[in-house]
């Protein structure tokens, strides 16, 4: 598998994010994801998976191409969304022992 993380900037997401209006799904998966990547506090490894999905959405020939209608941006969508269910399975839960 080709590493997708090579792909990522802000202006390649800033521009895909453009292509893709009206996908509100879509757009607020990747903007979930873009908002850990430049959060400090988040980890080094979350922050690694945040670049390589949104590299994959970047990618215009991923697993199904973009250019196909409705299924383009499924993988997308999919991968997003798994990257999102991954981090919050391994993320501390709030309030989970430390103070508050």
């Amino acid at each position: 598998m080709r590493n997708h993380s090579r792909a990522y900037s802000e202006e390649a997401l800033k521009a895909k994010l453009g292509t893709i209006a009206g996908i509100d799904k879509l757009i607020d998966a990747a903007r979930q994801i873009h908002a850990m990547l430049r959060d400090p506090q988040t980890p080094v490894w979350v922050k690694g998976l945040c670049v390589a999905v949104l590299g994959y959405l970047i990618v215009p020939t991923d697993v199904v191409a973009d250019f196909i209608p409705v299924l383009g941006y499924g993988d997308d969508l999919a991968a997003l969304t798994a990257a999102i269910a991954a981090i919050a399975a391994h993320m501390p839960k709030a309030g989970a022992g430390g103070a508050d």
